[in-house]
């Protein structure tokens, strides 16, 4: 990335091609399952990053940095749209298909996580972040991050066994 922000923008596409899917799994998580506004907020995300290259930090993590960049891109178009973010029939979007098959109680239980829950369980679980990683993403604290993290797994225990009666 220190040499995108010196200018040397050819050299985006080493970071698109390690960041595209990781991103867009996440971007159709935000869009329901939505993979053209999906692909359009990823571009969208990869033009903003050419557009403030000058306000990344040298020594910051570039991964942080460009999910708060497609979150935002997200959010964004939601709010031209009209529409809130996220809600109530989010699903994930990762499992291999004969996995979704075996596990309907754990993706109902994920379902019904209240938004900000989901959003933390998604970002630490398939996103591989750290809680640091995701309280800069979702401009936060990590305390914050650790507390939601903490009441999403209790919460997530809880859905699951009401599944399971």
């Amino acid at each position: 990335m220190e040499e995108v922000a010196a200018g040397k923008v050819h050299r985006l596409s080493l970071l698109y091609d390690r960041y595209k899917a990781p991103l867009l799994g996440f971007l159709i998580n935000r869009t329901h399952q939505d993979r053209a506004t999906a692909e359009d907020l990823l571009h969208t995300t990869f033009e903003r990053v050419i557009k403030y290259r000058k306000s990344w930090q040298p020594g910051s993590t570039f991964k942080t940095w460009i999910f708060t960049i497609a979150r935002n891109a997200h959010r964004d178009h939601c709010r031209l749209q009209g529409r809130m973010p996220i809600d109530d029939n989010f699903e994930f979007s990762r499992l291999p298909l004969e996995e979704e098959e075996s596990y309907p109680d754990c993706r109902h239980a994920l379902a019904a996580l209240p938004d900000n829950y989901r959003e933390v369980v998604e970002l630490a679980w398939q996103r591989n972040m750290k809680y640091a990683d995701i309280a800069t993403v979702l401009n936060t604290t990590e305390a914050n991050i650790k507390v939601r993290m903490h009441r999403a797994c209790k919460q997530l225990r809880h859905n699951y066994h009401k599944n399971q009666s």
